[in-house]
């Protein structure tokens, strides 16, 4: 009787909870029987309380059996940019290897319909403050998935709080000045990059791309079209915000005069051979050392786009034509430099009293 009650049957993973729940003492008596009782009472289990699925679908709830798989299930059908995808499958590690990602404490062998929201927020707890929020948000992508292809009823990441971290405040260099400082301990070949990205707002992986002909002097635009990601070149569709027409300063347009001729490529700001510029490897060679060199304190290379933000703000350029500039949502604009806009009230106050006034005058004149 003590090994009857100590017993612990393996469960067909077909059957429903509540039937498991049902025929698991009948299974530890068919496997205390031994003989071929074991198979027969799962025969007999699935054959009268087994989910009605075609066996395909049985199969497959078999093989998807722990979190892991199902994992690689969704990643292996997530359409995304493969840097993207890249950081998913990186987030995703903490969910299976645990928050430390020395295999305890995770969900690897956990099946995912089995996984309870205490579990999880045990788990989230464990995380580092930081990164908590972007994990716990891949992970509910996996349990969403998890819903629409059936593998589970419900998507317990959701019951469980996953408050966005207060963002921080982004890098900006806080003048021209110091981008031409940059500039001026660059080689010839990059000289205007600083200068010409810290004023048009590009991503790195957009400047990379641009090609000569894509920069019009004469209309003061540059047209940006595609864009490199781990080394291939994604031109991008005309539904996309991101393909656009931004605005190019004559002080922008200027820097480009410096740039060496080049008859073996089109690219705007090639590699020494003609190829893509090594992004990785031109800020270890290149602009690192002349970020320091120009004695100022170390930023990566996309901080000319937020560098870019800032002047635009402090023009006082609208919100709405910022985003359009730089490929995003006002949403995100506002939440990425929100802290930059401490006089907007303000600014806004005086421009209404301006129109309010004018339209004033309009009126006396005419009745006048």
């Amino acid at each position: 009787m003590d090994e009857l009650a100590n017993a612990n049957p393996d469960l067909p993973g077909e059957l429903p909870d509540r039937a498991a729940d049902s025929w698991e003492p009948l299974f530890a008596i068919a496997d205390l029987a031994g003989s071929d009782w074991s198979r027969r009472a799962r025969a007999a289990a699935l054959e009268l309380s087994g989910e009605a699925v075609d066996a395909d679908a049985s199969i497959r709830v078999r093989l998807l059996a722990d979190c892991q798989l199902a994992l690689n299930e969704f990643t292996d059908q997530h359409n995304a940019e493969a840097n993207t995808l890249r950081t998913l499958k990186e987030r995703l590690r903490y969910a299976t290897e645990g928050p430390a990602l020395d295999g305890k404490g995770g969900f690897k062998d956990v099946r995912i319909d089995r996984l309870t929201v205490t579990e999880i927020g045990a788990w989230r707890k464990r995380l580092s403050e930081r990164s908590a929020w972007a994990i716990t948000k891949a992970l509910r992508q996996v349990l969403h998935y998890a819903v629409r292809a059936k593998l589970s009823d419900e998507n317990p990441a959701c019951l469980v709080p996953n408050p966005e971290p207060k963002r921080r405040e982004v890098p900006t260099f806080e003048s021209v000045e110091d981008l031409e400082a940059i500039a001026d301990e660059l080689s010839p070949a990059f000289a205007p990059i600083p200068i010409f990205a810290g004023l048009t707002g590009l991503r790195c992986s957009e400047w990379l791309a641009l090609e000569r002909g894509d920069v019009d002097k004469r209309s003061g635009v540059v047209h940006v079209r595609r864009v490199i990601t781990d080394g291939q070149v994604k031109l991008y569709g005309k539904q996309t915000g991101s393909l656009r027409t931004v605005p190019l300063p004559l002080r922008a347009a200027e820097s480009l005069s410096s740039l060496p001729p080049r008859l073996d490529t089109p690219l705007l700001f090639p590699g020494t051979r003609g190829g893509f510029l090594n992004l990785h490897e031109w800020r270890r060679d290149e602009w690192k050392p002349a970020v320091k060199g120009a004695g100022l304190e170390h930023r990566s290379p996309y901080a000319l786009r937020h560098t870019f933000a800032s002047f635009a703000i402090a023009a006082g350029v609208p919100l709405f034509e910022l985003s359009r500039f730089m490929g995003t949502s006002v949403e995100q604009i506002g939440k990425t430099y929100g802290h930059l806009l401490p006089d907007s009230l303000e600014r806004a106050r005086t421009a209404l009293d301006g129109f309010l006034g004018a339209t004033e005058s309009d009126v006396v004149v005419r009745r006048v």
